[in-house]
């Protein structure tokens, strides 16, 4: 009985040991936990872990929009919210302005952010209001200075609805496809059509990009170059073109990199510039478009401003583009 003891304990520790030698295969790690379990998001995880080793690391270039895309762009987007700021505070010092339009719009907004008797009527009688506020809020401001004074107000001012401030208002999904994207060795862009300024503000401690990987649409700027301290650089009203939409995204993407991305997201018409440059790539490639259909989590809006496209989906499925319908993929939207 001894005997028949002792080798049933042999057995016991021999099957211990060799469990211990040939442990359980372990899950490997979702890279895209936020995003549910769908085809998008195999097609995703199939380009970024499996098709990019067909790609060679110094091609591996992939561009995105911000607002609306990695970032909440209803109902006010980061440059308009800052703007709107810097036109109350500027009739505050001069109560004359009030009766200029631009100055109203800013100030209808500033107590409604989703009034549309202003979100409806940007442009009257063929004058731009939306590039008025925009051009004129911050006019003859040192760039760094109005960079700093975004970064305070993004980070510091509550944004309408989601009890968050404006800087946290980046989607958690998105947050992890860069990532992923990093991880696989790509190299990641931002092109908005946003104020360079604003992307310099808010995308460097947000998301750790540098400036020279945050390409916004640029305002003109004169230089000033004292004796006793760093050049500075005055804000005008004007931007140097192309602005960052449709071709201009294409034109910018090229004269800054010089070579064609493989990977492009957008979340507008706007960003179709981008799509085709990506489309043209040699390599394995992949154009995707965030579609905001989500009203209860965010907001349901149509993929394009102002003059309606209604063939949009078309360009999508005739240039096998991808559509990533919020209400569908995001499994949570913001950051907990």
């Amino acid at each position: 009985m001894k005997t028949n003891r002792i080798g049933s304990l042999l057995m016991i520790l021999t099957v211990v040991f060799l469990f211990s030698c040939h442990p359980k295969p372990v899950d490997p790690v979702d890279p895209l936990p936020s995003w549910n379990e769908t085809d998008i998001k195999r097609q995703l995880t199939d380009y970024i872990g499996v098709k990019a080793a067909q790609i060679p690391e110094e091609d591996r270039i992939a561009v995105f929009d911000m607002d609306g895309t990695i970032a909440c762009e209803t109902p006010l987007w980061f440059e308009i919210a800052v703007a709107i700021q810097g036109m109350v505070e500027q009739v505050e010092k001069d109560p004359s302005l009030a009766t200029l339009t631009e100055y109203q719009y800013a100030r209808k907004l500033s107590v409604n952010p989703t009034d549309t008797t202003v979100l409806n009527h940007w442009v009257v009688n063929g004058v731009n209001y939306l590039d008025s506020i925009i051009m004129k809020s911050f006019d003859q401001t040192d760039h760094e200075e109005y960079i700093l004074y975004a970064r305070n107000y993004l980070t510091t001012t509550e944004a309408p609805k989601y009890g968050m401030v404006y800087g946290d208002l980046f989607y958690q999904p998105m947050l992890e496809l860069l990532e992923y994207l990093e991880a696989n060795k790509f190299q990641i862009y931002i092109v908005s059509g946003s104020i360079q300024g604003i992307v310099w503000s808010i995308c460097p401690q947000t998301i750790g990009f540098d400036r020279q990987h945050l390409l916004g649409t640029c305002q003109a700027l004169s230089p000033v170059y004292p004796k006793d301290k760093e050049a500075s650089f005055i804000i005008q009203k004007s931007i140097y073109q192309p602005k960052n939409d449709g071709d201009g995204k294409s034109k910018n993407i090229y004269t800054r990199l010089g070579k064609v991305p493989v990977m492009a997201v957008g979340n507008t018409t706007g960003d179709f510039g981008m799509f085709h440059l990506v489309s043209t790539s040699k390599y394995p490639h992949l154009a995707m478009m965030i579609n905001h259909d989500d009203g209860e989590r965010e907001y349901i809006y149509e993929p394009y401003h102002g003059t309606a496209v209604p063939n949009w989906q078309d360009s999508l499925r005739i240039n096998n583009w991808i559509q990533a319908d919020m209400s569908k993929e995001f499994k949570t939207v913001w950051k907990k």
